[in-house]
């Protein structure tokens, strides 16, 4: 008998390309501050890194936390979540691998704010097995507190069986340190320079059918 295995991805930049919409909403912010707009590849690769490193394509200056401008980036991507986001190109397919036998779910730095409304437009609600977003611990990763509290929600206690995909080193470094197998994909947001076989992974894909090829399903 096979054992049931229990697959976890990170949201943006694996599962769900959402860069077209932090674009549209830091372009719209530049509108109304009178700046030239940027194109999608400029800000593409500083996704990951949350507002604050989306920030970092567009702003000399140190943005603050949860300051004005911030602030009001949150309510422009809020106005358009979900409407231009998308899986990656075959994550359909393997999800749908997965989900015959097995069980996956999604860890986030993402708030619930913006994760819940994205993953209800896009249709995966129902499908996932378990959502943990930043909400919902004390440290986000790289710390392994939302993995664990993952496989704390699932009871799964069988950690040669457990995966987490992600397209950042944090995602990499969190698996780690909770004792699952990590795979890093080199497809989601990141420099050029950052190279994606040097952050220590288990598994490094370049798209996502090949998750099936690693997780044999």
């Amino acid at each position: 008998m096979n054992k049931k295995l229990l697959v976890l991805f990170d949201l943006d930049g694996t599962l769900i390309d959402t860069a077209p919409e932090m674009h549209m909403a830091l372009n719209s912010l530049l509108i109304e501050q009178g700046k030239e707009t940027v194109s999608l590849d400029h800000v593409r690769p500083h996704v990951s890194n949350g507002v604050l490193g989306i920030f970092s394509a567009v702003y000399d200056d140190n943005p603050i936390l949860e300051g004005r401008r911030y602030n009001r980036y949150l309510k422009l991507y809020e106005d358009v979540v979900g409407t231009h986001a998308s899986l990656f190109t075959d994550m359909d397919i393997v999800l749908n691998s997965i989900e015959k036998n097995h069980l996956w779910g999604i860890v986030t730095n993402k708030s619930r704010k913006f994760t819940e409304p994205l993953l209800r437009r896009l249709g995966l609600t129902d499908r996932l097995s378990c959502l943990i977003c930043r909400d919902d611990v004390n440290n986000i990763k790289p710390d392994p507190e939302p993995l664990n509290l993952a496989l704390s929600k699932l009871q799964f206690k069988d950690l040669d069986y457990c995966y987490y995909i992600g397209d950042s080193k944090k995602d990499i470094q969190s698996a780690r340190s909770a004792g699952i197998k990590s795979i890093a994909c080199s497809y989601g947001y990141r420099m050029n320079s950052d190279n994606p076989l040097s952050w220590g992974a288990d598994y490094c894909i370049n798209k996502p059918n090949e998750i099936m090829e690693i997780i044999k399903c």
